[in-house]
C-alpha cells in the first residue's frame, strides 16, 4: 500500500514503529486512562477494551515468504481501527499534563496513515483539541501548532487548523502566544489559495475576539484590513462589523486617523447617522463642533460605550493640529490655542507637548513669543480643501523665497561692485610701475 504520509511533513513528529503498532499503543493508553487496570497474577495479561477491538482489526496480511515486518495491513481495516481510536480521542483530556501532548502526538502520526486521509478526520480532531483546551490550555496549543506545521505547507487544510488555534488561543488568555504570527497571514493567505470571502472572514473573527479582550488597536487593524480587502474584492461584509470599526476608532484613546476610515466606502452606508456624524466630526471638525454635538446627541455616547472625557481629549489634539494646518506664516499664537481648545494659558503648553507626541506635528514652543512654531504637520484629510492650503503655503513660500533672491541678488551686485573697484584699481597701479620699469630701460640702453 502506498504510504499516505508522505505528503505531510514527517520531520515534525519521529515516531518510530508501524501504523499498527501505534494505534495498538494508542488504544492501550487510552484503556489506561479510562481505569482499565492490567492484572499483575497473569502471565499475558489481557487486553483492555478498546486495545482488543483494536487488535482483532489490525491483522497483519502475509504471504508466503513474506517478512512480516513488510507485510501490509488491510486498508479497510486500518481506517476502522483509526475510526475506532478517534472515537475514544475524547478520554485523552483525562492524561496528565506530561503524558497529554505526547499521546496526542501520536494520534497525529497515526492520522497522516489513514486512508481516507487526514482531512476527512480533521473536523472532529480539532473540536476534540479545543474541548481539551479547558484542562490542558497550553499543550492544546502545542499539539494544534504541531498539526499545522505537520500539514504540508500549501494546504488549505492550514486555514482551517489556524482559526482553531486562535480560538484556542483566545478561550485560554493565551492570544499573545499567537499574534507576533497573525502579520504572515497575507502570506499564508497567498500559499493556501483562501477565498477572499474567508479571508476576510477571519480578520473578522480575530477582531471580534481581540476586541472582547480589550485589545482595541489590533483589532481596529484588522478590522480595517477586513474592510479594506472585501472593498478591494467586491466581498459583502456585515454592517455590524462596520458599525464595530467605527465606535472602536472612537473608543481608542491612540487612534486619531479618522480620514482613512471615512474613506472606506461602505462605512456610510452602514453605519447608523448619528455615529457617522460624529465620525466625520473627528475627521475634519474642532472642539466647537463636538460641543455642540453633545447637546443634541447625548444618548449617542452610552449607546456605543464611548468615553466622553477620552473623546473630548482626542478633539482637542486634533484642534491644535487645525490651527497648526491653517497656519500660513507657520505660527500659532498661545491665546489663539486657549482660545480654540477652551483651556488656561497655562495648559496651552502641555497640550502642546501632547500633540507632539501623538505624532500630528513637530514644532517649536517660545514661551519668550507666547507662540508656538510649527515644522511639520500632518493633514487630518486631504481633499479640496487641503489643495487649496497647500496652494496658500506654497504661495507664502514662493513669497519669502522672492524676497531671500532680491536680498542674495542685490548682495551678490554689492560684492561684484566692489571686487570690480578692486580690480581696475590693481591694474591702475600694475600699468604705472610697467611704465616707469619700460622707461628705466630705454634711458639704459641710450647711455
Amino acid at each position: 500500500m502506498e504510504d499516505p504520509g508522505t505528503d505531510y511533513n514527517q520531520g515534525i513528529l519521529t515516531i518510530v514503529g508501524t501504523p499498527a503498532e501505534h494505534v495498538a499503543e494508542l488504544a492501550a493508553f487510552i484503556d489506561a486512562v479510562n481505569g482499565y487496570e492490567v492484572p499483575e497474577t497473569e502471565e499475558e495479561a489481557p487486553l483492555g477494551p478498546l486495545a482488543s477491538q483494536v487488535a482483532s482489526l489490525i491483522v497483519v496480511l502475509t504471504s508466503e515468504g513474506e517478512d512480516e515486518d513488510e507485510a501490509a495491513i488491510d486498508p479497510e481495516s486500518l481506517e476502522s481501527a483509526i475510526k475506532l481510536v478517534m472515537d475514544n480521542a475524547g478520554s485523552l483530556s483525562k492524561a496528565s499534563e506530561k503524558d497529554f501532548e505526547p499521546a496526542y502526538n501520536l494520534l497525529l502520526h497515526i492520522l497522516t496513515f489513514s486512508p481516507v486521509g487526514l482531512s476527512a478526520h480533521l473536523p472532529k480532531l480539532l473540536t476534540l483539541l479545543l474541548a481539551a483546551s479547558k484542562e490542558h490550555a497550553l499543550a492544546s496549543i502545542s499539539v494544534l501548532t504541531n498539526l499545522f506545521n505537520l500539514v504540508p505547507f500549501q494546504s488549505p487544510l492550514r486555514f482551517k487548523i489556524i482559526v482553531a488555534i486562535l480560538e484556542a488561543c483566545v478561550s485560554t488568555e493565551n492570544v499573545t502566544l499567537l499574534l507576533p504570527h497573525l502579520p504572515k497571514l497575507p502570506q499564508w493567505f497567498e500559499e493556501w489559495s483562501t477565498p477572499v470571502a474567508d479571508q476576510v472572514s477571519l480578520y473578522l473573527d480575530i477582531a471580534e475576539k481581540l476586541n472582547k479582550l480589550n485589545d482595541y488597536p489590533t483589532a481596529i487593524r484588522y478590522l480595517t484590513d477586513a474592510h479594506q480587502l472585501a472593498e478591494s474584492s467586491s466581498v459583502e461584509i456585515p454592517a455590524k462589523a462596520t458599525t464595530q470599526l467605527v465606535s472602536l476608532v472612537l473608543k481608542e484613546k491612540s487612534f486619531l486617523d479618522y480620514d482613512a476610515i471615512t474613506r472606506i466606502s461602505t462605512v456610510k452606508k452602514s453605519v447608523p447617522s448619528e455615529l457617522y456624524t460624529l465620525l466625520d466630526l473627528f475627521a475634519s471638525g474642532v472642539l466647537s463642533d463636538f460641543t455642540t454635538f453633545k447637546l443634541s446627541n447625548g444618548e449617542i455616547f452610552a449607546k456605543y460605550d464611548l468615553d466622553i472625557d477620552i473623546l473630548t481629549t482626542k478633539i482637542r489634539l486634533l484642534t491644535l493640529a487645525t490651527l497648526a494646518i491653517q497656519a500660513t506664516t507657520l505660527t500659532v499664537s498661545y491665546s489663539s490655542i486657549s482660545q480654540a481648545l477652551d483651556v488656561s494659558a497655562e495648559e496651552v503648553e502641555f497640550w502642546i507637548i501632547d500633540v507632539i507626541r501623538a505624532g500630528l506635528l513637530e514644532g517649536k514652543m517660545s514661551q519668550l513669543e507666547q507662540k508656538l512654531f510649527v515644522h511639520r504637520v500632518t493633514p487630518r484629510t486631504f481633499g479640496s480643501e487641503q489643495w487649496k492650503e497647500v496652494q496658500r503655503s506654497l504661495d507664502v513660500w514662493k513669497s519669502n523665497l522672492k524676497e531671500v533672491l532680491t536680498v542674495v541678488r542685490n548682495a551678490r551686485v554689492q560684492v561684484e561692485t566692489k571686487l570690480a573697484g578692486k580690480d581696475e584699481k590693481h591694474q591702475h597701479h600694475h600699468h604705472h610701475q610697467n611704465n616707469r620699469a619700460n622707461g628705466n630701460k630705454e634711458s639704459i640702453e641710450v647711455a
